[in-house]
């Protein structure tokens, strides 16, 4: 028996691994080739002579509407295939169908994620319905069959941010309903702990107080705008980003910043401005940012809003709530101040259940698609850390202000965000900004108690 030497193992052992992915590249190389070359109308037996068994059938109706299709499996859309994907179609949102009385394009009021019902109440009844398969041979080569024979073989699949914005996340009436309570009984006990000497400081040390304000509600919103118009992201994904910048600060971020060595009396302050004034500003940045950026590119969502309905929720789901809150507090502070304490760890489980609650419904597709904009969301967020940081920085702010308005401007409510999202008046769970707004509510959860672990360690003088 010999023995080979450490050096010519390791030698041997990369020629091995170069060889098997050579024949892998080689075998994909020779896949692609032999799909490519199946031509159309071939029937089954011929495609199994020429690639074998495949991996995967999937039994599949195709709803045609032109040249265009919806894919169904199991009573549910799973995919719209466009015959000209490179030509851009304006996807039209449920509240715009209401407003005319036909649409020139009906697969352009389709999503993935509807059932036959909504289907045929949104586009109508189809110009052709056909039965047939999919035969995946790897996840990212497909033949198409109908009635036996090949309609199409798509090679190279592979799922872009195109594809969130034909995604509908479906939400039960009961599941908003219960989006909403938990929006406003969050609200409520932050409302609970603004007092009116929480505003004295404005009037005390306002310089910090108007810098985070502005931060907020004016620096984010500016630098998410420059950010859609570098990386051009498809139009649901933009819509998200744009939204989750005019919402107000997170329910968490006063106890982030007293984890941070903050000024949290600064955090509880602007808390209580943003709150309040979110009522009439997160409506105006969106309309106002979302029209901006919707003129400056090519659309193919516009970004048209029915203002006085955005206005209406957002005053219900935060003025109420704000307004009862402060009255409870006021007239009933004892009992205020003992379920304060409890409330703020509600507001954390509670949100958390939030977004559980937002995707639970539709999880497969968010696991199926969150790897499109996670780096998105980290960037963005990573952004508006850094824009709250810099903005107090550059006034020459302490460094206990300059975390908190950080901390603030980096710490969205997103879950205000979700609802109107799933609003049917105004996105009915449009895909995309769905997917944004889910993932920065998680993750600015990460990145804040991250960051405030940092700066717990470091010396605020």
């Amino acid at each position: 028996m010999s023995y080979l030497t450490p050096r010519y193992s390791l030698i041997s052992y990369g020629m091995l691994l170069v060889a098997i992915a050579a024949t892998l590249n080689a075998n994909g190389e020779s896949l692609a080739k032999r799909i490519k070359s199946i031509p159309v109308g071939s029937d089954s037996t011929f495609v199994k002579q020429q690639l074998g068994v495949p991996s995967e059938k999937v039994v599949v109706t195709r709803y045609y509407y032109q040249n265009n299709e919806a894919v169904v499996v199991d009573g549910i859309i799973q995919d719209i295939r466009l015959a000209e994907p490179q030509k851009k179609i304006r996807i039209k949102l449920k509240r715009q169908l209401k407003e005319q009385h036909k649409v020139e394009l009906p697969i352009s009021s389709l999503r993935i994620g509807m059932n036959i019902k909504e289907t045929l109440e949104r586009a109508g009844a189809p110009d052709s319905v056909v039965t047939g398969e999919d035969w995946y041979y790897t996840s990212r080569h497909r033949v198409e069959l109908s009635n036996g024979k090949v309609v199409k073989t798509e090679l190279h699949l592979k799922a872009t941010l195109e594809t969130l914005d034909w995604i509908w996340l479906n939400f039960t009436k009961g599941g908003l309903l219960f989006m909403n309570i938990t929006l406003a009984l969050i609200m409520f006990g932050i409302a609970m702990q603004i007092k009116i000497e929480h505003f004295k400081l404005l009037l005390i040390s306002p310089k910090p107080v108007i810098l985070g304000f502005f931060s907020q509600f004016f620096a984010l919103p500016f630098v998410t705008f420059l950010l859609v118009l570098a990386i051009q992201p498809t139009p649901s994904v933009a819509m998200g980003m744009i939204l989750v910048a005019a919402c107000p600060g997170g329910n968490i971020s006063n106890f982030i910043s007293s984890l941070a060595k903050g000024n949290v009396a600064l955090s509880i302050t602007l808390t209580a401005v943003a709150t309040i004034a979110a009522i009439f500003m997160t409506p105006f940045n969106f309309a106002f940012w979302g029209k901006l950026y919707s003129a400056a590119s090519n659309l193919v969502i516009p970004i048209e809003i029915d203002a006085w309905e955005m206005i209406k929720t957002v005053l219900i789901l935060l003025g109420i709530p704000v307004v009862l809150g402060m009255t409870f507090a006021r007239f009933f502070a004892h009992t205020a101040q003992r379920i304060s304490k409890p409330f703020k760890v509600f507001s954390i489980v509670a949100f958390l259940g939030f977004v559980v609650a937002a995707l639970a419904a539709n999880f497969g597709y968010f696991l199926k698609y969150v790897h499109l904009i996670a780096l998105i969301v980290i960037i963005h967020n990573g952004l508006g850390l850094l824009t709250g940081y810099l903005i107090p920085t550059i006034f020459k702010l302490s460094k206990q202000d300059r975390r908190t308005i950080s901390i603030e401007t980096g710490i969205q409510n997103s879950g205000l965000g979700l609802v109107l999202i799933f609003n049917p008046n105004l996105f009915d769970g449009l895909g995309g900004m769905a997917f944004i707004a889910a993932l920065w509510g998680i993750w600015h959860i990460i990145s804040g108690l991250g960051l405030a672990y940092y700066w717990s360690r470091k010396p605020t003088d």
